[in-house]
């Protein structure tokens, strides 16, 4: 399998709530991945379940729910198992119709990485727009 296409394979299994660009093109069927969601001063570790570009993130110390409305660019890297860089780029900002302008929401950071079975390893970082339900 060429790596490129393996950073889309394995991206493709944590990535809905952060699903960006060619990335999500090639979403494989229903996966679920940790994601880390920065908002201000809270921290979510939250669990996404879905292949939809905009799936919402549930958080796992709550019963909150991360809604995206648009992502700003985000940076993908993959290393081979020697920890050589295969491949690096950046994603262009992509946004879910007008909802992007929804009342009380806020731009937070996501992170996330992973290792495949052959030990090639990604991560991915970058900007989310989104609203945390329930909003209290």
């Amino acid at each position: 399998m060429r790596p490129t296409t393996r950073i889309l394979l394995a991206s493709a299994a944590v990535l809905p709530f952060v699903a960006v660009g060619t990335l999500s093109a090639s979403a494989a069927p229903a996966r679920a991945g940790a994601v880390t969601v920065q908002c201000g001063a809270m921290t979510y570790q939250t669990w996404v379940n879905g292949n939809g570009q905009f799936s919402p993130a549930h958080d796992l110390a709550s019963t909150s729910t991360l809604v995206p409305l648009a992502f700003g660019p985000t940076t993908f890297t993959l290393t081979d198992p020697n920890g050589v860089v295969v491949e690096t780029g950046t994603d262009p900002a992509v946004a879910k119709g007008s909802s992007a302008h929804a009342a009380g929401a806020q731009w937070c950071t996501f992170s996330l990485s992973g290792t495949d079975e052959e030990g090639f390893t990604f991560s991915l970082t970058g900007d989310v727009l989104g609203q945390v339900t329930p909003i209290g």
